[in-house]
């Protein structure tokens, strides 16, 4: 009788696990029409239409991995922190969409939403004129055509947020820039991995089945948020929509065992991601929008350790990642920033509340402190001294004003700055050539600058620019090092 339950519990696993590959996908589906060569790209125009669900695209290859995985007698192995080649840092999409759906997850009603047509929104904006992307969000990302919600519904899903799911939004984003073609390809992810990036491998007081519970809510949350993209025409780009409303399209394998005490328990789960059709105009590698940036194991472990318990500086975390960048870190005023950590209104409110005025500057205290931890750096630009003083004296009378008046300037972490430092060694060790001028071209069109602001940038004159756009004269290799990292190209992309 032992052995046939034995035996039972085994079939049942295996067809568990059959079933697990299936993922479930509309067949009649059909992904939205958008081309992918240069010129049509430029000339093209599609019309906004309703929500088009992505299709199945787990080719055989791809079925074959996963079945290799699931029935080898040995388990596939993976290096630890794999994500992180150099155990440090790794490259992830960092494009505005990408940006808004952090702000979402990590800001929550902080951000302004509004009720239209019985939906609920956030509307972010480019640069003035130059594109909208409206937020909203869906309490089933499963299904293939995940429906918006209204304020009611919306507001519980909004609630229900944790800061955490932005580490795992980050993963996503560098799992995306591994792909050739992200709009047709897929990323696999399985528990093991997970548990190393988050930092969850070393909870001894959780079990692996309550480990792998924390995973399976957070890892479903940036699928939740949905965004539909307005882009005027823009010099050679032609005006789009991206009416396809899903950012992430993920299915999540579980594996459960029964207990002796016929309890399930999940033991395993495995990722299967897709990015969304908005990839085909912000992060095709050879057009305008491409954006990436370097995030770091670090700032991704921190994240996932603080919590709710440091939602302020989540937050700040967030911001960071997606607007510093190497050679563009504008200072920031004390008062943005604590509106980045808390909220507008709740610094509003503060201007009439000494309590909240004292909880607030505590706060911002202790949540620079852990900032620091993953890797930041804050430097006070203008302001007094006690604002980084390490010995806790008394605050001064006036010291509300005097941390809203202050500027702060933030440095990458020394783990960034040593990947491009290593990055930029090699471009000159590989006697790379230079990038075409029409790359350079329209990588200056793409950040909106003229001839004249890039060539200050670059420390160049106008008369340089105009030679290297039009290939009269070829970058130096000195030279190639600071173009890249000022247009935010990738040589190995062209």
């Amino acid at each position: 009788m032992k052995l046939a339950k034995i035996l039972y519990s085994k079939v049942l696993h295996l067809f568990h696990q059959i079933i697990g590959i299936t993922i479930s996908r509309n067949p009649n589906s059909k992904e939205t029409n958008v081309p992918l060569d240069e010129e049509s790209l430029e000339d093209s125009n599609p019309q906004l239409s309703k929500q088009i669900p992505l299709q199945d695209r787990v080719n055989k290859d791809e079925q074959n991995l996963l079945l290799n995985y699931q029935y080898s007698a040995k388990p596939r192995q993976f290096k630890k922190a794999s994500l992180f080649p150099d155990s440090k840092t790794n490259v992830a999409a960092l494009s505005l969409v990408l940006s808004g759906v952090a702000e979402v997850l990590s800001q929550k009603m902080n951000l302004s939403w509004n009720q239209v047509n019985n939906t609920f929104s956030y509307e972010k904006e480019a640069e003035t004129g130059k594109g909208k992307i409206f937020y909203y969000v869906t309490d089933n990302p499963e299904t293939p055509q995940a429906e918006t919600l209204a304020e009611e519904a919306a507001l519980v899903v909004i609630d229900q947020f944790d800061p955490r799911a932005c580490a795992i939004h980050l993963i996503y984003c560098a799992l995306v820039t591994s792909l050739d073609k992200p709009w047709s390809g897929n990323f696999v992810i399985d528990d093991k991995q997970l548990l190393e990036y988050t930092g969850l491998v070393k909870r001894r007081d959780l079990c692996k089945h309550e480990k792998l519970s924390i995973l399976y809510d957070l890892l479903r949350q940036p699928a939740q948020v949905l965004a539909c993209i307005a882009w005027p025409k823009q010099e050679k780009v032609g005006a789009f929509t991206v009416a396809d409303l899903k950012i992430w399209d993920i299915s999540i394998i579980r594996d459960f065992e029964t207990d002796k005490a016929g309890n399930n328990k999940l033991v395993g789960l495995k990722v299967i991601g897709q990015a969304g059709v908005w990839t085909k105009y912000f992060l095709n590698k050879s057009k305008y929008h491409y954006h990436t940036g370097i995030i770091t194991k670090k700032t991704v472990q921190k994240l996932f350790s603080i919590g709710k318990q440091n939602a302020g500086a989540a937050r700040m975390l967030v911001w960071l990642t997606f607007q510093i960048q190497p050679e563009f870190q504008d200072c920031v005023m004390g008062k943005t920033l604590m509106e980045i950590a808390y909220g507008a209104d709740k610094v509003s409110t503060a201007e009439q509340d000494r309590q909240l005025r004292r909880q607030m500057a505590d706060d911002l205290e202790t949540d620079l402190k852990v900032v620091k931890e993953a890797g930041w750096q804050a430097e006070l630009e203008t302001g007094p001294a006690w604002l980084t003083s390490s010995t806790s004296a008394k605050r001064p009378i006036g010291y509300w004003n005097q941390i809203l008046n202050s500027t702060w300037r933030f440095h990458l972490p020394a783990e960034v700055q040593e990947r491009l430092t290593v990055d930029s060694n090699q471009l000159s060790a590989n006697n790379i050539q230079p990038l075409s001028g029409n790359v350079i071209r329209e990588g200056r069109k793409a950040k909106g600058w003229s001839r004249a602001f890039f060539a200050t940038t670059m420390g160049k004159s106008v008369s340089w620019v105009d030679a290297v756009e039009t290939g009269t004269r070829q970058v130096s290799q000195k030279d190639v090092p600071k173009l890249l990292n000022t247009l935010e190209l990738h040589l190995n992309r062209y």
